[in-house]
């Protein structure tokens, strides 16, 4: 198993420099994070200034779940703003599934277009060991840019925020369990899945398109995990979890499965 692990790793290296060349995937991995992780927690003050205090009674959140331990110490002013601090974050977590749709978009179909992924079929590496070095490739970078910029998020707003409630809003146990917890889940059930439709696509483009139809039930699930922090106990994280990780065990098994060599071989001379 250790020659195998080193041999994945090895292919992951390789497919990382060359996945760095292509200026869609740079442009990307660069432009996402800065506007979901910088520019994003920056409209916090925006809404401070330009929403008015009288738009809120002391009733509006009454019924709401207390998303800070703090909560009952807020006004209603200050309520709204964690509120809606909260919806940017859990729009943030959609970077950990856009980053693998363009890196593992071009670990396949993009390689099919260039017409090198000939070279990699016949190297004397397993299907596993392929599987598993090109999901190394995207989960890698995606699961640490996304682990980056969600601190740098973290650390924006709490400085947009301190000056109008007086209170750190991160870290806190949802944005922690969310970001640190599952977030890796999101970018590896959208890198099984990008492969899957990467092995069956025309071209990158058409990989991407098909693959993003993942996101939406992705992001729903994100919500629903809110609720069950907010509403219910921690613990209940370890219930979504299992159900994620059965879901990337089977989508690897498919993977395994519809690897099919000389199918890709195939697609290239034809």
């Amino acid at each position: 198993m250790g020659l195998r692990l080193r041999k994945a790793f090895l292919l992951t290296r390789k497919e990382l420099k060359e996945s760095l060349k292509s200026k869609e995937v740079i442009l990307i991995i660069t432009l996402m994070p800065l506007m979901f992780a910088v520019i994003m927690p920056l409209c916090i003050p925006l809404v401070n200034f330009t929403v008015p205090t009288e738009v809120f009674t002391e009733d509006d959140f009454e019924s709401f779940p207390a998303l800070v331990p703090y909560w009952d110490e807020l006004d209603s002013k200050g309520r709204f703003l964690i509120f809606f601090t909260m919806i940017f974050f859990e729009s943030f977590l959609l970077l950990p599934m856009i980053l693998p749709m363009a890196i593992a978009g071009d670990s396949i179909a993009g390689e099919r277009e260039r017409k090198t992924i000939e070279a990699l079929i016949a190297t004397p590496l397993t299907t596993g060991e392929i599987v598993l070095g090109k999901l190394m490739t995207t989960m890698i970078p995606s699961v640490l840019i996304t682990w980056f910029s969600g601190i740098i998020f973290m650390i924006i707003a709490d400085l947009s925020l301190y000056g109008v409630i007086g209170r750190l809003v991160f870290p806190n146990m949802m944005s922690a369990v969310l970001l640190f917890g599952l977030s890796p889940f999101f970018t590896l059930i959208t890198t099984q899945t990008m492969l899957i439709v990467s092995t069956r696509a025309s071209g990158m483009r058409e990989a991407q398109q098909l693959g993003s139809l993942v996101v939406i039930p992705l992001f729903l699930f994100i919500l629903g995990e809110t609720a069950i922090l907010v509403l219910l106990k921690a613990y209940w994280t370890a219930v979504t979890s299992s159900i994620l990780l059965l879901c990337t065990i089977f989508l690897l098994l498919i993977n395994l499965k519809i690897f099919d060599r000389e199918y890709m071989i195939a697609s290239v001379r034809g």
